[in-house]
């Protein structure tokens, strides 16, 4: 069962206080009250609400102060506000940058808070919404759906956060690029569905020799990049030998037949000379990678 919207009121008078909470606790709603704006800050922290029905006109700390320090918090940034006005006292310091606000004037009929309340809870809703496919839509446009793997728009960004601390901090981090051998024969020679199976697997096997520090991105089709945070060359060199071997000694089924799969793999590990983008660092990472596929595969190459 949905629970029902969770509603802060916040008057420092008293009766109106108690007027307010009957009122919507009797149209269902779960309410809160804060007799003063600091009482209703502290609140909001400890459970934020649905909406908040706020009087502008209060002693120590007023409404617009009040709103001006839930919008400049991220965890109230989003809250819809109902303030509560006197039409002989100015709102001129009251501002309303976003669609989340609304000003009811005491006095007013019951009803009509019901039905602003009732308005701002559908639009709230509906933000809602939007805010979680948009992040639907990020998160996948960084996930690869196949494997659930990063994909290289992560691996950009990333990447410039990692080679910046281990400059700041002089740690080494080495990135291993690893693609399948003769994958376009591969391509050609099974179908669609047993080569996703196939990449399926070896993302698997990939992520799972690594360290929960290190990032596992899909690059493209056949190929995966690793980083490996806080390890210089060598490490990396026994990290990528590792997870070689384990590849070409794995049988990956396909229509009841098992293939062998060799991979390369490329490394190469980020120096003061190279820029902080990593672009010169994934360079040489593939050019090593290339350098393996020509010499036959099943080989790891560190980049010079």
């Amino acid at each position: 069962m949905k629970e029902s919207p969770n509603i802060l009121v916040v008057d420092d008078e008293q009766a109106h206080t108690i007027a307010l909470t009957d009122l919507l606790k009797k149209a269902g709603y779960q309410v809160a009250s804060a007799n003063d704006g600091f009482k209703a800050i502290a609140a909001c922290k400890v459970k934020v609400p649905d909406i908040i029905i706020l009087d502008l006109h209060m002693p120590l700390i007023g409404g617009v102060e009040v709103f001006n320090r839930l919008r400049a918090d991220d965890r109230t940034v989003n809250i819809p506000i109902i303030f509560l006005g006197s039409r002989d006292q100015t709102l001129q310091d009251l501002k309303t940058p976003t669609d989340m606000e609304d000003v009811l004037f005491k006095p007013f009929e019951p009803q009509e808070l019901l039905s602003r309340v009732k308005s701002v809870l559908r639009e709230k809703a509906l933000r809602d919404e939007l805010r979680i496919k948009e992040q639907q839509l990020r998160e996948m446009s960084l996930t690869d759906p196949l494997t659930e793997l990063k994909t290289a728009r992560y691996l950009n960004e990333f990447l410039k956060t990692g080679i910046r601390q281990a400059k700041r901090y002089k740690v080494p981090l080495s990135i291993v690029v690893v693609e399948v051998d003769q994958y376009k024969e591969l391509n050609r020679a099974i179908s669609r569905e047993e080569c996703d199976a196939v990449i399926g697997k070896l993302a698997k096997m990939i992520d799972h020799q690594m360290r929960d520090s290190d990032i596992v991105v899909r690059t493209s089709e056949f190929e995966f990049t690793v980083v490996l945070t806080c390890t210089n060359a060598q490490g990396a060199i026994e990290v990528a030998e590792r997870l070689r071997t384990k590849i070409a000694d794995t049988p990956f089924d396909a229509n009841s037949m098992e293939l062998n799969i060799t991979v390369s793999v490329g490394i190469c590990q980020w120096g003061d000379k190279m820029d902080e983008d990593g672009k010169v660092l994934m360079a040489h990472a593939r050019a090593a990678l290339q350098q393996g596929h020509n010499g036959g595969g099943n080989v790891t190459l560190m980049a010079q």
